[in-house]
């Protein structure tokens, strides 16, 4: 029989317990066993935490408070904008005279508006809340203590699959607010809406994954949440403005714009609903590469 010894925070010690429980009664003394299954249990953790601490629920009130003052005043006046527009389109409209056009495309008004705030809005959240996934657990010990029982891929995967499933919360909380407010205002659009939502949520989805795959490769390397997040606007902005340097001397170089995650929004404000998908493969290569990286980071950081 094996023996734990945790010493762990107050705000997390129930819950990293429970956890260690769960892995314990599952694998028994099969420490190679279950890959998916703890990748599931810490993913979950990680969803219990977002509603079961303190600073976990802050962030959940804070981003509803935020998102109602951003869905009633500049999303919705924006989406009357638009409407007002979308019926002038014929004669020409002045969205299309400053390169806004692509946002006619949509059927309904508002989830035009909110694809174009969430390109901007969603990858700097992810930023700031994927920045924990593994490095202040390796400060304390407590990835130690877990890595007694799972692997460093059911960690390094379970605790990714946790912040895109988070992610994946939000999302849907700031769709359906946005649907809602389209149908009250006309109820003949719901279909409308409900496809375009599920267009959002699924393009959207896969935009994050690299943002958050980033996110995972950084907490693994640094010490703290705060490192891994200046680290990811240094890295991100320094690679940036790099590749667009050389590629103004070498336009051969153009093509490594790809290594930067999110430089495809541009082309993506441009696509709506399920347009979209067909630029897929950029963010989903790029969270193959980073998400390998980590996984050899992990395996060479000491827990």
């Amino acid at each position: 029989m094996t023996t734990f010894y945790l010493h762990l925070p107050v705000n997390n010690e129930t819950l990293q317990f429970s956890l260690l429980s769960k892995i314990y009664q599952l694998t028994g003394k099969n420490m190679s066993s279950g890959f998916l299954m703890h990748s599931l249990l810490i993913c979950q953790f990680e969803l219990k935490r977002l509603f079961s601490t303190r600073k976990g629920l802050l962030y959940l009130i804070t981003f509803t408070l935020v998102w109602y003052f951003i869905l009633f005043y500049p999303l919705r006046s924006a989406a009357d904008f638009l409407a007002q527009e979308h019926n002038a389109a014929a004669g020409g409209s002045f969205l299309d005279f400053v390169g806004w056009g692509a946002l006619l495309n949509w059927q309904v008004p508002e989830l035009a508006v909110y694809w174009h705030f969430a390109l901007i809005i969603f990858p700097l959240l992810t930023i700031l809340t994927s920045a924990d996934q593994t490095c202040s657990d390796r400060e304390r010990g407590t990835l130690r203590f877990l890595g007694l029982r799972v692997s460093r891929n059911s960690l390094f995967f379970g605790r990714f699959a946790g912040a895109m499933l988070s992610h994946a919360l939000l999302i849907a909380i700031s769709l359906l607010s946005t649907v809602v407010v389209a149908v009250y205002q006309d109820a003949a659009l719901l279909a409308s809406a409900l496809n375009g939502a599920a267009a959002i949520a699924v393009n959207l989805l896969i935009v994050l994954l690299p943002f958050t795959a980033m996110m995972a490769v950084l907490s693994a390397t640094v010490k703290s949440a705060r490192q891994a997040t200046v680290w990811a606007i240094l890295i991100w902005s320094f690679l940036a403005g790099i590749i667009s340097l050389l590629s103004s001397y070498l336009p051969v170089l153009e093509s490594l714009k790809i290594l930067v995650p999110g430089y495809q929004m541009s082309a993506l404000s441009q696509l709506s609903q399920w347009q979209a998908i067909q630029l897929a493969y950029i963010p989903l290569l790029q969270s193959v590469v980073l998400l390998s990286l980590g996984c050899w980071i992990m395996h060479r950081q000491k827990l």
